[in-house]
């Protein structure tokens, strides 16, 4: 049994571990990802977010396709995670399976 954290503003202690979906570096902010996911496109990262332990992406679409605009507005950001963009996603059978089970 673990004990209680007391969580800090504006941290993830709330998890035991945080997971890199990707056997590739996590890219520094300001750089540039193609997220192949919906058509989204070349993208800048912004920032890192974390769900449910798993380190993701928020990413700043250079053109965005027409229903994204339509849906989200063509300066919004969008959250991704590596497996989604093409110079992150792991081909490798099994990666995503392991990773996982390691997080369970």
């Amino acid at each position: 049994m673990h004990e209680k954290v007391e969580q800090p503003v504006n941290s993830y202690t709330e998890f035991e571990k945080l997971a890199w979906g990707s056997d590739k570096t996590i890219p520094a902010v300001g750089s540039e990802v193609n997220v192949k996911i919906n058509g989204i496109g070349r993208s800048k990262v912004l920032k890192y977010f974390v769900e449910h332990g798993f380190i993701g992406l928020l990413v700043q679409p250079f053109d965005p396709p027409a229903w994204y605009v339509k849906q989200n507005g063509a300066d919004e950001p969008c959250h991704v995670f590596p497996a989604e963009t093409e110079e992150l996603r792991v081909e490798e059978k099994g990666f995503y399976e392991s990773l996982h089970n390691s997080m369970a």
